[in-house]
């Protein structure tokens, strides 16, 4: 099943939720999936996911790149300049990791990352 537009915001918000404890996983994935029918085990690792990101951890299982994108502009928006940094350090992590199981390699993703690399870069 194809993740859509509202698949990847709901499930933001809904990871949000379960980051900052207001909601448990498993009932978050059960929710996505009775609201928008989004499938448990991807529900589940987007959310999980998004709090790889918000701890500047390695991920093992791949979001698209529209939602990786979503997730970081909104992480931005959300929490600041300084989670946006933690959260790409997450996302690199995942395309390294990604990339040595010799299964190809996430450039779209890792494009992603440069694009916002060189947009921090000139904040500073």
């Amino acid at each position: 099943m194809k993740i859509t537009r509202e698949m990847i915001e709901k499930s933001y918000d809904y990871a949000k939720k379960v980051y900052h404890k207001k909601i448990d996983k498993t009932s978050a994935a059960n929710s996505l999936y009775r609201e928008i029918g989004m499938h448990q085990g991807s529900a589940y690792h987007y959310i999980e996911a998004f709090c790889s990101m918000m701890q500047g951890k390695k991920y093992t299982r791949t979001i698209n790149t529209e939602a990786t994108r979503y997730y970081l502009e909104n992480i931005y928006k959300d929490y600041g300049v300084d989670q946006l940094r933690i959260a790409l350090k997450a996302v690199e992590q995942h395309t390294d990791y990604y990339g040595k199981l010799g299964r190809g390699n996430l450039r779209s993703i890792e494009k992603l990352v440069n694009e916002y690399k060189t947009q921090l870069g000139k904040m500073s």
